[in-house]
């Protein structure tokens, strides 16, 4: 793993990257989508899906917002980001939505981003951590850098669609 990086709060600044970030990272995942549910219902269900991705980064890096954003830096550089809640009556974290540029995928960065979550989850007194992810074969790698983490067992969840 390279240890060239580091991981700070995210700056207002640092959004136009986070999205730049997020597109690239999850533009196979909502390619996979499509080809999974057809054309008729992505022009609706997924197009709508990557749009509101947008929308909620905004929403999670707004002031007052109830996740925590991190972005991870190489040579100054914003390469990932994640973004973590806290809920302290049930002590529970969750790693919410969280990227790595593909240009720096499969290099440590995920590994170092989600120990580094974790680390903060401990701290701030969380008993368990969650992480929620796609079954489908584009998410292979996510489930794999979450599993290299420590993370399982895993709770199945399906969504089925039906054109109207």
């Amino acid at each position: 793993m390279s240890e060239d990086f580091r991981i700070r709060a995210f700056q207002p600044g640092d959004l136009p990257r986070l999205h730049a970030i997020r597109k690239a990272a999850y533009k196979p995942i909502f390619a996979s989508f499509r080809s999974i549910v057809g054309d008729a219902i992505a022009d609706v269900a997924i197009d709508s899906a990557e749009w509101s991705q947008g929308e909620y980064l905004d929403t999670i890096c707004a002031r007052g917002s109830d996740r925590t954003v991190f972005v991870v830096e190489r040579d100054g550089a914003v390469i990932a980001f994640y973004s973590l809640a806290l809920d302290a009556e049930t002590k529970v974290g969750e790693i919410d939505l969280n990227a790595v540029d593909p240009a720096h995928q499969g290099d440590g960065v995920g590994t170092a981003m989600y120990d580094d979550a974790l680390a903060r989850m401990k701290a701030a007194g969380m008993k368990v951590a969650n992480v929620a992810t796609g079954a489908d074969d584009s998410h292979a790698p996510a489930r794999r850098a979450y599993e290299k983490a420590g993370f399982g067992p895993v709770l199945p969840c399906v969504y089925l669609y039906k054109e109207l």
